[in-house]
């Protein structure tokens, strides 16, 4: 009976002398890494010095992890468009008699579509200073019309055409800016109809937005 006492007393003593249980511990997630690619969208209005007409564009890009000697690196594609108005005169065969001269009214509209490169740092504050170049073509869209139905046609072409800009971003918040600044426009001659249509180059002044994301 004592023997058996105390092989129960030392049964119920194990626990004791055991130790104690050892728990898993489970790491907790590292914190998530801030996106490195940030898309934008944005456009602008403005005044072509030449061409004495207004211009808008529209672009969506993407702020890379690059950068170049302290500049930082954005691609962007971007679609723009503008309207020429101008005329010329043609001969109107319905006078036989006489030499009678018809005005055409022709209406060119000019949609440069680019892809850009644009570096860009900061200067003090919440003011950067940015300076880029774009390559792509220029979809160009002339109607002529006239009292002589010789004179009206419609036709398009394609041409190349390239740019580059320079000018300063504000940054009102994290997902907004402003910005305003001018570009160099070059684009090549169109041949509509037998008629040269020559843009050759451009200064653009514009103002505009842009949303991040």
């Amino acid at each position: 009976m004592k023997n058996k006492l105390l092989l129960v007393s030392a049964l119920l003593a194990m626990p004791a002398f055991g130790g104690t249980t050892a728990k898993e511990v489970i790491p907790a997630p590292a914190p998530a890494q801030p996106s490195l690619w940030n898309w934008f969208i944005g456009g602008s209005a403005g005044y072509l010095v030449d061409a004495e007409e207004a211009m808008y564009t529209g672009h969506v890009g993407v702020d890379t992890p690059w950068t170049v000697g302290g500049w930082n690196v954005a691609l962007f594609a971007e679609l723009a468009s503008t309207e020429v108005e101008n005329g010329y005169s043609i001969v109107n065969p319905a006078f036989t008699s006489a030499v009678v001269m018809s005005p055409v009214d022709v209406e060119t509209e000019v949609m440069p579509l680019t892809l850009n490169v644009k570096l860009e740092r900061p200067l003090t504050g919440k003011l950067n200073g940015y300076v880029g170049a774009g390559l792509g073509v220029s979809f160009i869209d002339v109607t002529a019309t006239s009292v002589v139905p010789a004179g009206n046609y419609s036709d398009d072409e394609t041409v190349f055409t390239g740019q580059v800009f320079a000018g300063l971003v504000y940054n009102v918040s994290e997902a907004f800016e402003v910005f305003g600044g001018a570009r160099w426009i070059f684009t090549d001659s169109a041949d509509v109809r037998g008629r040269e249509v020559d843009f050759d180059e451009d200064v653009f002044f514009e103002g505009g937005l842009r949303i991040n994301f």
